[in-house]
């Protein structure tokens, strides 16, 4: 199994909206795109990414979208 297959399936469902992701974490969006912001990095196809115990979010333009990791359930 590749690297990105493993990645998929240990992922639940797709890209989710940063305000959904909040409200699943009880958290408020500004905090939740701070946290986002400082622990992100530039991944190896150009693309900022941040992971936060098991929650990895990717910014697509300037939206952060999340996706959560089996243990986090489905928003």
């Amino acid at each position: 199994m590749s690297a990105k297959q493993g990645e998929a399936h240990q992922a639940v469902g797709g890209w989710v909206p940063i305000d959904r992701a909040a409200a699943h974490l009880g958290m408020n969006v500004g905090a939740l795109r701070k946290t986002l912001e400082r622990r992100a990095v530039r991944a190896a196809d150009g693309v900022t990414e941040a992971s936060v115990d098991g929650v990895r979010a990717r910014k697509f333009g300037r939206i952060w979208r999340v996706r959560f990791s089996e243990a986090w359930g489905v928003p």
